[in-house]
C-alpha cells in the first residue's frame, strides 16, 4: 500500500560535533556513537508529523472511514495500517491507537537508550505518572470503579499496583506510605509540609496536591537538564521555563477564591523555583482576580513583554468577557508549539526527544478534535485545532 510519509530511519552516525561544551552530558566527540541513532529516529519521526495539507484533506472527510483511508494511505500510520483490525470507528478509538503506536515508539527508545538519555526518557515518563497518580486519588473519593480507572490511565505512567492508591488517600501521609511501599520514582515529588494537609473531596485539596508534585517535578528536571548540560541545557531551559511560568499563571487562575490556598505565601510556596516570572513571584502570588494578574503580566516597563501578547493579546485575553480562558490556553500551546518545533531544529542534544514526544500528543489532540467534530456534525468548528507545521 502506497505510503507517502513512511518513517525509513538511518541510523547510520551523522557527522560528530567536534567543538567541545562544557557539562556535557556525553562528550560531544562520541554522541553519536551513543546516542547519534536514537536521535537519528527521532528526527525521522519528526519527518513523518502531519502537515498542513494532511489536516486540510482530513478536515474535508467526510466520515471518519475516510479519515481511515487517508491515514492509512497518505501518512506514517498506514506503516503498520494502525486501524486495520478495528470493527468500530470512532474519534476515542481513532486516537487511543494512534497513541498506542506513539507510546510503542517511545518505549522502544527508553529500552535502547544508555544513561544519561535513560534518566532524562524516564523523566519525561514521570509527568504522566503524576498524572496518573492524581486522577487515581480522584477516582477514589468520587467512588470510580477501579478496573475501569486504570484503563483510562495514561500508558507511559501506568505502574504495578496503582489500584492500592485508591486504597487509602485520605492524608498525605497516607499517599507517601503508599508509594513508598510501592518503590514509586515520583515520590521524591511528593514533599512532606510540616502541616500534613488533611484532604476533603473537593478540587481545593487536589489542586495543592497537583501543585506540589508539579513544582517538585520540574525543579528536578530542570536540575537534570542543567547537569547534562550543554545544547540540552540550552533547549531545555528554555522550554522548562516557559512551563513553569504557565504553571504559575494557571495555579494562580485555578486559586482564585481557593479558602484552602490564599493569596501570598500560601500560593508562592506552590509555585517553581525558576522562570521568567521568578522575580514577580509574590507580587503574582497576591493577585485574586484577572485584572490584577493581566496588570503584572501586561507591564512593558516590567520586562514582562514577552507574557503581554500571551496574556491579553488579541481578543479573549485576561480580563475580557467571553472565553478568556480559552483564548489564552490556545496561545500557550502555540507557544509551546513553537518552542518545540525550534528544539528539533537542532541537533547534538536531549531536547528532541522531549520535542517529538510533546509534537506527537499535539498531532493526537489535533486528530482527535478533527474526528469529533466530524462524528458529531459540527464542521463549523473543525478547524479549531493548532497546527504543528503552520502556514503562516
Amino acid at each position: 500500500m502506497a505510503n507517502r510519509r513512511a518513517v525509513v530511519v538511518d541510523v547510520q552516525a551523522s557527522a560528530i560535533r567536534l567543538e567541545p561544551q562544557p557539562n556535557e552530558g556525553r562528550n560531544p566527540l562520541f554522541y553519536n556513537f551513543n546516542d547519534g541513532g536514537l536521535e537519528s529516529m527521532v528526527q525521522g519521526y519528526r519527518s513523518a508529523l502531519l502537515r498542513h495539507e494532511d489536516y486540510n484533506a482530513l478536515c474535508q472527510c467526510e466520515t471518519l472511514q475516510d479519515v481511515k483511508m487517508y491515514l492509512q494511505t497518505n501518512t506514517c500510520y498506514g506503516d503498520p495500517p494502525f486501524l486495520q483490525d478495528v470493527a468500530t470507528l470512532d474519534a476515542t478509538v481513532i486516537k487511543e491507537k494512534a497513541q498506542e503506536k506513539l507510546v510503542k515508539e517511545f518505549n522502544e527508545l527508553r529500552e535502547w537508550a544508555d544513561p544519561p538519555l535513560s534518566t532524562f526518557l524516564d523523566f519525561i515518563t514521570y509527568d504522566y505518572m503524576i498524572t496518573n497518580v492524581l486522577k487515581l486519588i480522584q477516582g477514589a473519593r468520587n467512588n470510580r470503579d477501579t478496573l475501569d480507572l486504570i484503563t483510562r490511565m495514561h500508558p507511559l505512567g501506568k505502574f504495578e499496583g496503582m489500584g492500592a492508591i485508591m486504597a487509602d488517600c485520605s492524608t498525605i501521609d497516607a499517599i507517601y506510605d503508599t508509594m513508598t511501599i510501592l518503590e514509586l520514582p515520583i515520590m521524591k515529588f511528593f514533599q512532606m509540609e510540616q502541616d500534613k494537609m488533611e484532604f476533603e473531596s473537593d478540587q481545593s485539596s487536589m489542586e495543592y496536591v497537583h501543585a506540589m508534585f508539579k513544582k517538585q517535578y520540574l525543579e528536578a528536571f530542570y536540575d537534570l537538564c542543567q547537569e547534562i548540560g550543554g545544547t540540552t541545557w540550552d533547549v531545555m531551559k528554555e522550554i522548562l521555563e516557559f512551563e513553569a511560568d504557565r504553571t504559575v499563571i494557571g495555579l494562580t487562575r485555578n486559586c482564585f477564591g481557593n479558602k484552602d490556598i490564599k493569596p501570598g505565601l500560601d500560593r508562592s510556596r506552590l509555585f517553581p523555583n525558576f522562570g521568567t516570572l521568578l522575580d514577580w513571584h509574590s507580587r503574582i502570588a497576591d493577585c485574586d482576580d484577572d485584572e490584577s494578574l493581566r496588570a503584572i503580566l501586561g507591564d512593558e516597563k516590567g520586562g514582562l513583554h514577552h507574557w503581554r501578547s500571551l496574556v491579553s493579546g488579541g481578543t479573549g485575553g485576561l480580563g475580557e468577557q467571553g472565553s478568556s480562558a480559552s483564548a489564552m490556553e490556545t496561545r500557550f500551546i502555540e507557544k509551546s508549539i513553537e518552542l518545540n518545533r525550534c528544539s528539533m531544529g537542532a541537533s547534538f542534544h536531549y531536547g528532541v526527544f522531549y520535542s517529538w514526544l510533546k509534537l506527537r500528543e499535539q498531532e493526537l489532540s489535533n486528530l482527535f478534535w478533527i474526528c469529533a467534530c466530524i462524528e458529531m456534525k459540527t464542521r463549523d468548528r473543525i478547524r479549531e485545532f493548532s497546527e504543528i507545521f503552520p502556514t503562516n
